[in-house]
């Protein structure tokens, strides 16, 4: 059997064997995430954060083989060969979707669908992943997008679980490699110590008793991780300047200003003209979006050459207060665009509102709304199954409700007066 072994900077060795995985693996669609960023526009804000969807992908499908291993010995669990190819399938092609600069241009680039959207197309469509998929058993690209998506029978909704839920091996991966590539510390949990303490109940994977502190680590850490990294004020500064960029091409596009070739690369006119099809999607890559950029701060146009400029060279909008704020009142807004327009910015452009939420961790309550994703459970000292904020004082405070943010960013020259303006309207 041929075996390749692929080094790893956050699991070491990750070692393939299946003859299906290691030709996924070469495809042309999933080459592809080479060439996507992990963390889309972050790398300005941490210079190591040059990590690749590609990396990711492999750790997810790493992480899968391991708790299958572990519910293996732990809960004697009958999982044959099919269904570990089955569910390691699914890890390694979960991200596969993703477009340029991931969730920085996502629902941007393409407004109506986002990545979830694009797996499924790539698994459904005339792609490389779906052919081979089929030469192994012509109803696994369907199969492998029930189980993505939540399509399957009762008795595998724990397997949907491993690959989306608030215990899934995508978060289990993304938080360590993110934390290593970052050099973010209180991103890291102890991952051997988590899958060591998973067990089986009641059809789904759950928490040991014993494993409830690891349970909080992993919540802490994916805490620290959105409200530290993920949402950095610089890193959402370069997100907001990217789309004001896309956005203002797609204007001078629509007025007849950019010309296809000269003005927006051959690869990206698609996406200027309506939606791509599935081949037009996945011939684009970071390196495309960034040859747009190097042409449009060429452009005449000022606002279109300014933002290009602003975000290759780092030069970008400023937020106006230096802790993000739960809300910010519509008349301060209204007032800051005055004060922008003023100094002869485009408020359009030059004064962006940047919103922010997340939950650490969302657990269902008796007559609210159910959680998005599927809660963690656990087993409490008598072998009784809980749902683990109800054992676990850390995780009920962090996830006691969503947390919001909102900022303001404006050019650096008019920060101060837009800041003096809304101050003023406060008191």
């Amino acid at each position: 059997m041929r075996e390749k072994i692929l080094r790893d900077p956050v699991h070491d060795i990750i070692a393939v064997q299946d003859p299906l995985l290691l030709h996924l693996i070469d495809t042309p669609e999933f080459q592809r995430l080479r060439r996507l960023r992990q963390l889309g526009t972050a790398a300005g804000t941490y210079h190591g954060a040059e990590h690749s969807r590609f990396g990711h992908s492999l750790g997810a499908m790493h992480i899968m083989g391991k708790v299958l291993a572990r519910l293996r010995q732990s809960a004697h669990l009958r999982i044959d060969e099919q269904l570990e190819r089955l569910a390691k399938t699914a890890a390694l092609l979960h991200d596969i979707g993703h477009g340029p600069f991931s969730h920085g241009l996502e629902r941007v680039l393409t407004p109506t669908l986002g990545h979830e959207q694009w797996t499924r197309a790539i698994l459904e469509g005339p792609t490389a992943v779906r052919q081979l998929l089929e030469e192994e058993d012509p109803a696994l690209p369907g199969r492998i997008v029930g189980l993505l998506q939540g399509m399957v029978p009762g008795d595998l909704r724990w397997l949907h679980h491993l690959v989306a839920s608030q215990l899934d091996v995508d978060r289990m991966d993304y938080l360590l490699r993110d934390a290593l590539y970052t050099g973010a510390f209180y991103g890291r949990f102890d991952l051997e110590r988590l899958i060591s303490t998973l067990t089986w109940a009641q059809g789904q994977v759950v928490f040991s008793y014993k494993g409830i502190p690891t349970a909080e680590e992993y919540v802490l850490a994916r805490h620290y991780m959105y409200w530290q990294v993920y949402f950095h004020k610089t890193t959402r500064a370069q997100d907001l300047v990217l789309r004001a960029a896309w956005d203002r091409a797609r204007e001078l596009w629509a007025a007849g200003r950019l010309e296809a070739g000269r003005d927006v690369p051959d690869a990206l006119v698609p996406f200027f003209e309506g939606r791509p099809d599935l081949g037009e999607y996945l011939s684009v890559d970071d390196v495309d979006v960034f040859f747009a950029l190097k042409t449009w701060a060429r452009h005449p146009d000022p606002i279109l050459s300014d933002m290009a400029s602003r975000f290759l060279h780092r030069r970008l909008l400023k937020p106006v207060f230096r802790q993000a704020r739960p809300a910010i009142d519509p008349e301060c807004l209204r007032q800051a665009r005055q004060v922008v327009a003023g100094k002869g910015w485009n408020p359009h452009y030059y004064c962006l509102v940047d919103r922010t939420s997340d939950v650490a961790y969302d657990f269902y309550t008796e007559g609210g709304e159910p959680p998005a994703k599927a809660p963690i459970y656990a087993l409490d000292e008598f072998g009784r199954l809980q749902e683990i904020s109800r054992m676990s004082a850390i995780i009920r405070t962090v996830a006691t409700r969503p947390r919001s943010a909102m900022n303001l960013y404006v050019p650096e020259e008019c920060r101060q007066a837009v800041a003096d303006r809304i101050l003023a309207d406060e008191r």
